[in-house]
């Protein structure tokens, strides 16, 4: 048993590896991940690491877990993406793993091998995925092993003390991160309340809360002393919670919040077909067909907990492609489905028959990666086709910079640059929302404060008369034409 699991997690780690070193951008196949949001992380991470505090040193709206992670990573190597590389290898090998027991609970294990790459491949070719080494990429770990310990209650009825500690951890974790994907285990909380509550075992129900509460404070507590000895709670309720909670979508009633949110749903998912065939169709015929589980009572419960989730992320009003890769994990259901009904693969095949068939797949998998990742076309730019570089060789050491009004593209980490103003970016929310971000960086350039200033596909009057432009520099990004000035003070 133990040599089976090990091997597990060595096939896990090794898919791992290979697929995401071709798919994310933070691979060393890659000069530089170029993706605004994962900068932007890297520059909070490191300037934590190097003493300054989230939200109250700089401005930026996730949650300290992240940066931390990034903060890591920056450990790692302080001049490239290939400590992110490997925490994302990590955490997706934690993924993977667990995607194999929640497999094992359902059909026979020899099929681990051929469905994990199937299930791979399908994550990490999909929209979703961008560029590799976003916030939902680093909460798919948390959600899955939830996930696990949901389909294990479901089908028991029962769950130990420290299986609930362990839930209460990952969920302080994907609250610690982007609390918008708390979705599926305030699906999953509701559930337990439901079950024990029919039950009539009250004080099998405190216990319950008691022991989830002792895993969520291992997480909780510490962050919540950080930012107190640091004088910065204020700022972290202030920014994490009430900005995210005000300045983003609409000002709209909860009505209206509910209907949008069906509409992105439909409008957005419902016309994709892996997630129509191999997620929703699966989980509502399980229901009638009980092919997941024995009852439609624990067939409901899975889609019920799933349906909570899609509204933890799209009841806020906005949609960004990379919302939906925590959903995508319901694809293991989609492929369990299939083989639980279908001839595809029998379950009289023989271990040689398994490993013919996982070969085949695998090869399959890598080619589909090769053709259908939005990624690999950037594995043959060089450094000098992308400004971040162009910029770095010009501008002077210890010089202050500003990324002026967009969000961070990757200078402050091509000059290896902690930033030395609170607004460092643009926040991708409209100037109404939130005045306070562009009225500071406006300020900071009337008041001549940055040596450098770097503008994207736009040059400022307003920069004319203090500044003057030194390179500008055309290149592309997700097939958009893309043109960064930089700006040196007079």
């Amino acid at each position: 048993m133990k040599k089976e699991k090990i091997r597990i997690i060595i096939y896990c780690l090794v898919l791992s590896v290979v697929f995401l070193l071709l798919c994310t951008k933070n691979s060393p196949l890659y000069k530089i991940n170029d993706w605004q949001d994962v900068n932007a992380f890297f520059t909070m991470g490191k300037s934590m690491v190097n003493g300054l505090v989230p939200y109250k040193d700089l401005f930026e709206q996730k949650g300290p877990l992240l940066y931390l992670i990034y903060g890591i990573a920056s450990l790692i190597s302080e001049t490239s993406f290939i400590g992110a590389y490997i925490l994302e290898v990590f955490f997706f090998t934690v993924t993977l793993y667990y995607i194999s027991k929640i497999i094992a609970i359902f059909i026979d294990k020899k099929f681990i091998y051929p469905l994990l790459p199937l299930f791979s491949a399908i994550i990490l070719t999909s929209r979703a995925f961008t560029h590799g080494g976003s916030c939902e990429e680093f909460c798919l770990p948390f959600i899955i092993i939830a996930l696990y310990y949901f389909i294990k209650y479901i089908k028991t009825s029962t769950i130990t003390n420290k299986e609930i500690i362990i839930v209460g951890i990952t969920a302080a974790s994907v609250l610690w991160m982007k609390y918008t994907l708390l979705g599926f285990h305030i699906g999953f909380v509701i559930v337990v309340l439901i079950k024990t509550y029919t039950e009539k075992s009250y004080k099998d129900l405190l216990r319950k809360i008691l022991y989830f509460l002792l895993g969520f404070s291992i997480i909780t507590i510490p962050f919540l002393i950080y930012f107190w000895i640091n004088n910065a709670f204020d700022k972290l309720i202030n920014v994490y919670f009430i900005f995210n909670m005000t300045c983003y979508g609409q000002k709209i009633t909860i009505i209206e919040k509910i209907m949008h949110c069906i509409t992105l749903i439909s409008q957005k998912l419902l016309i994709q077909y892996d997630f129509l065939f191999l997620i929703l169709l699966p989980l509502i015929l399980s229901i009638k067909n009980k092919i997941l589980f024995k009852t439609q009572k624990e067939n409901f419960f899975l889609l019920g907990a799933f349906i909570i989730m899609l509204f933890g992320i799209y009841i806020g009003g906005t949609n960004y492609r990379y919302y939906a890769l925590p959903i995508y994990i319901f694809i293991i259901f989609g492929l369990i489905f299939i083989v639980k009904t279908s001839k595809l693969i029998s379950n009289n095949s023989t271990l040689n028959d398994i490993v013919r068939i996982t070969l085949i797949i695998n090869m399959w998998c890598l080619a589909i990666i090769w053709y259908k990742s939005g990624n690999i076309i950037y594995m043959k730019y060089e450094k000098k086709d992308y400004a971040q570089f162009v910029f770095s060789d010009l501008i002077e050491k210890n010089k202050t910079i500003l990324n002026y009004g967009f969000l961070d593209g990757g200078f402050y980490f091509s000059t290896n640059t902690i930033p030395e103003f609170y607004y460092f970016e643009k926040q991708n929310v409209s100037y109404n929302n939130y005045k306070d971000n562009m009225d500071e960086q406006n300020r900071y350039i009337k008041e001549k404060i940055p040596d450098y200033v770097i503008t994207k596909n736009k040059r400022l009057p307003n920069l004319q008369k203090d500044y003057y432009c030194i390179k500008t520099h055309t290149q592309y990004y997700e097939n958009h034409k893309i043109e960064y000035s930089l700006y040196k003070r007079k």
